[in-house]
């Protein structure tokens, strides 16, 4: 279905062609309080949705048995409901239940000093924005208006436009990030602005919002909220805070843990470099993984041909933007904008990278063949994303359904495989130790909190599962920390 949206609501009327009690009309009258709706009333709206996911439970399972039929009769796409998300339903609500501590104060320390910074960066930008000939002009405007931003530096300033958009001249991330890299020092303040303001709302000001009685947070995990069938969370989303930056590691510090006990972070190295390595089946991907090489610098050294020795910072920054690209379909327009060097030196980059990795543009291509085929694709473990538009006529929507074509397989296979790893920690916990909890899942990455005489044992125990989850052509490799805070541990 194109119709991605999962409210029971629109499942039901898509599925059974019901139009079920809407609530807005059972609370029409008290003002959207359901605990004054009438017990009759009540019972008959809260009655229909039970008997709604009754049917629907059949209907679907019915549907998931006959579409993920396919070769050899396995029915791959049955098996990862029944195997995979089922099982996962209730260690998620563990999870949930569980929550993560926070230090509100600290929280709060980290408001007062980031809005300081916040405004010390407005008086730079007004300084810098203002025309020195002139002793009236304060250089004030509105940071937030992209409109007013953008007549600042393309008609007072004189840079020039690096894209348009619709509305106008951008001033995206992107662009600011080629203007500072040019010297505009207005460009690289509204970046560091933009940022820090993000941080700010977003987390830094709403995350005590979110703290319960307990002084945890309870954040919300979503099984169908990615069409690659990686999990989501909201309410807060923690699985957004950037862990690049100096300030988002001083929020993921702010996340702690109880008296006596250690987070244990449990990170997937490499994870998608080494499931596309399975799909390519042998090559130097492969060997590289098997040898156990720093698989940037052997890429490097691959594509500019040098002995791994002569491979500069410069060289493997290219190797690992490519690899890391290729696995999300990049072009050389993009690599070119993501190294800043032209698009031709781009593309050569990439053709010499296809040169010495056959095998990964031959999976590429049947990746795409298969999608446009089958009109889906698939991960290895079966779970299906619908792919259109590979025949379609506007070039640019083409391509961006091929990107979904060669990603899903790789994107998808990793989320199946750390959902797999976490059903089996969680149960292996709870026979061996049941005071240890896995309250996070991040990605590629595990949050538990252990007691800290069980710190030791608990790596084990998470590494061998993780590690174990599946035999892929190329090892998984799981990198551990452990720290009184997230910051810490990560």
């Amino acid at each position: 279905y194109a119709d991605q949206r999962h409210g029971l609501d629109n499942i039901v009327q898509r599925i059974l062609g019901h139009e079920m009690i809407a609530y807005k009309d059972v609370t029409k009258d008290i003002e959207g309080d359901f605990s004054a709706v009438p017990i009759p009333k009540a019972t008959e709206y809260a009655g229909e949705d039970a008997h709604v996911v009754l049917l629907l439970e059949k209907a679907l399972e019915l549907g998931v048995c006959n579409e993920g039929e396919g070769t050899n009769g396995l029915d791959k796409l049955h098996a990862l409901y029944r195997d995979l998300e089922i099982p996962l339903i209730p260690i998620l609500a563990s999870m949930e239940m569980e929550g993560i501590g926070v230090d509100i104060a600290g929280l709060g320390v980290l408001s007062e000093d980031i809005g300081k910074r916040i405004q010390q960066l407005e008086d730079k930008i007004y300084a810098e924005a203002a025309d020195p000939d002139d002793d009236t002009d304060d250089g004030k405007f509105n940071i937030n208006s992209t409109k007013q931003l953008a007549t600042i530096l393309f008609d007072q300033r004189g840079l020039k436009p690096i894209k348009k958009t619709k509305t106008g001249r951008s001033t995206d991330a992107a662009t600011l990030a080629k203007l500072a890299a040019s010297g505009d020092k207005l460009s690289e303040y509204v970046m560091e602005y933009r940022e820090l303001s993000k941080l700010k709302s977003t987390y830094i000001d709403r995350l005590p919002e979110h703290v319960a009685a307990d002084g945890r947070i309870h954040t919300s995990f979503h099984q169908a909220g990615t069409v690659t069938g990686r999990l989501s969370s909201n309410a807060p989303n923690l699985q957004n805070i950037p862990i690049r930056s100096e300030e988002g590691r001083k929020i993921r510090h702010c996340f702690v843990a109880r008296p006596g006990m250690r987070f244990l972070s449990a990170d997937y190295s490499q994870i998608e470099l080494r499931v596309l390595a399975h799909f390519c089946e042998r090559g130097p991907l492969v060997e590289a993984f098997l040898s156990g090489d720093d698989i940037h610098r052997r890429t490097a050294s691959e594509v500019f041909n040098v002995i791994p020795g002569l491979v500069t910072t410069d060289m493997r920054r290219a190797a690992k933007a490519i690899n890391f690209g290729i696995v999300y379909g990049m072009s050389a327009f993009r690599l070119s904008n993501e190294l800043n060097i032209s698009r031709k030196m781009a593309q050569a980059y990439m053709d010499d990278y296809f040169d010495r990795y056959p095998q990964v543009l031959q999976f590429m291509k049947s990746s795409v063949a298969s999608a446009k085929k089958n009109a889906f694709a698939e991960t290895l473990y079966g779970r299906r994303r619908p792919v259109y538009g590979l025949d379609n006529k506007n070039w640019n929507e083409r391509m961006a359904a091929e990107r979904i074509a060669i990603n899903t397989p790789v994107q998808g296979t990793a989320a199946d495989l750390i959902k797999k790893a976490m059903i089996k920690v969680f149960h292996r916990l709870g026979q061996e130790m049941p005071n240890a909890r896995l309250l996070l899942q991040v990605h590629d990455e595990l949050v538990l909190e252990v007691p800290t005489e069980d710190l030791e044992n608990a790596r084990r125990l998470v590494v061998e599962e993780m590690e174990g989850v599946d035999e892929l052509r190329v090892p998984l490799v799981v990198e551990t920390g452990d720290g009184n805070t997230w910051d810490e541990a990560h």
